[in-house]
């Protein structure tokens, strides 16, 4: 009997073959991460649970593997309160005591870092305090979101406990993208097609000939977005993109992974990436997909047909753009959004923030003049950090605001002011929307 990708990766690790609807006991995890929002509270928790038992034998609390094993502050920094401020000089002294690599502020975002250091590879079995580390999917790995009490005990342990194992959904992916139509664009199309719940406790697997035709940076943003489709987490194959960007880069062990041509599904979905558009997600859900081309018309629904999750929309405005997130804002989108925006101003009446994702990301935007493209036409360029997108610092909105954004997530509050309203959209779209002062289309900027 066939098996999915999801299936093989946790046969390997629990040592026997597994089938989806499995519950695994102690399910072997291979690397772990914090973030400065659910890492202070977990090594807390790991100290005040684990330290008698480590005491009873002599020991100082020690993780169950510090090789494996990250913190990565990026949510709330650089620090702007004592209280983020003291959080992560706790992650630095439990870090820097158990040989844990430690990344500093500013070295970017933990969904992009440890990719692009070369942590993650196929069959890795991935837990991050975050519940968009299914980003990590992109590179054939299983990587999902985790609590502060899970992530606790898996630092000790090793594992994750009593996890079921997931069916998969297939995303059949065919054709290539058009001029101007980015992997945000197929995900917020797949998220509006599939709705809020549709892949609801199962695994994205997307596949096809489509996928080969995406870069990495591609695939990290349409893995990322699987959650707001309540997958489990997103998965691709290894292929031969993914195998060059391994290449002198990973830390570990590289050996290829896809799923069995008998593999069950609970589902197949065939997309041709060739029949889409520029898409827009209106507040306050990221389901709520249209065509850039039907723009008019979803606000003249919102504003007939509104729900708590569809609010009404005035018109087609925006005070504020944001370029930045796990989601988009790797080297790729920097180029983009720049060569969208070269020879043009942003709207007087508009407010573009920029962060790229990494610090590597930001020093070679720099040193290929993106950067710079973006500061002479009027943007705010940000040390590498998650910014605005949850609405802790960096772009927090008004009562007034309407952000379009390359973000992940627009719910209501989530950026600010509960009566701010977000649109999600690509950072072609991003750009193009903040040159213009409202939803525009990137494409007559990409002729």
């Amino acid at each position: 009997m066939g098996q999915t990708m999801v299936e093989k990766i946790v046969s390997r690790h629990v040592g026997r073959p597994v089938y989806a609807g499995e519950k695994i006991s102690r399910l072997p995890i291979t690397k772990l991460f914090f973030n400065d929002v659910i890492g202070p509270p977990a090594i807390k928790g790991f100290l005040e649970n684990f330290s008698d038992l480590f005491a009873k034998y002599g020991l100082t609390p020690q993780v169950f593997d510090p090789q494996r094993v990250f913190f990565i502050p990026d949510h709330s920094v650089p620090a702007f309160a004592i209280a983020i401020a003291e959080g992560i000089k706790l992650m630095q002294a439990f870090a820097k005591e158990r040989g844990i690599a430690m990344y500093k502020e500013g070295d970017g975002i933990e969904h992009v870092v440890l990719i692009e250091d070369g942590h993650i590879v196929p069959w890795d079995i991935v837990l991050g305090t975050d519940s968009h580390t299914d980003t990590n999917g992109a590179l054939g790995a299983l990587a999902f979101g985790v609590g502060t009490t899970e992530a606790m005990y898996a630092m000790a342990t090793g594992h994750l406990y009593d996890f079921v194992v997931p069916e998969s959904i297939r995303f059949e992916l065919s054709g290539a993208l058009p001029t101007g139509v980015y992997a945000k664009d197929l995900i917020l199309y797949l998220i509006g097609t599939m709705g809020a719940g549709g892949c609801s406790k199962r695994v994205a697997e997307f596949t096809g000939e489509g996928v080969r035709s995406l870069s990495m940076d591609a695939r990290t943003t349409i893995c990322n977005m699987a959650v707001e489709m309540s997958a489990r987490t997103g998965i691709m194959a290894y292929d031969e993109v993914l195998a060059d960007y391994l290449k002198d880069r990973a830390r570990w062990p590289v050996e290829p992974i896809a799923s069995d041509p008998d593999a069950t599904y609970a589902r197949t979905v065939h997309v041709d990436l060739s029949a889409l558009e520029p898409m827009v997600a209106f507040p306050h859900k990221p389901a709520n997909v249209t065509p850039i081309s039907q723009v008019q018309e979803m606000i003249a629904r919102s504003q007939r047909e509104p729900t708590p999750d569809f609010c009404p929309v005035e018109d087609d405005t925006i005070t504020d753009a944001f370029l930045g997130s796990c989601t988009n804002a790797r080297y790729e989108d920097l180029v983009i959004g720049a060569q969208v925006l070269r020879g043009h101003k942003v709207h007087p009446d508009v407010n573009l923030i920029v962060i790229p994702a990494s610090r590597k990301v930001y020093e070679r935007a720099m040193d290929e003049g993106i950067l710079q493209v973006f500061i002479k036409a009027g943007a705010n360029v940000e040390s590498s950090n998650c910014g605005p997108c949850f609405g802790s610092h960096m772009g927090v909105l008004s009562s007034k605001s309407k952000m379009i954004s390359t973000s992940n997530r627009n719910y209501k509050g989530r950026m600010g002011s509960p009566e701010a309203r977000i649109f999600l959209a690509s950072p072609a779209t991003v750009v193009a929307s903040a040159i213009e002062g409202r939803l525009a289309d990137p494409r007559k900027y990409l002729t």
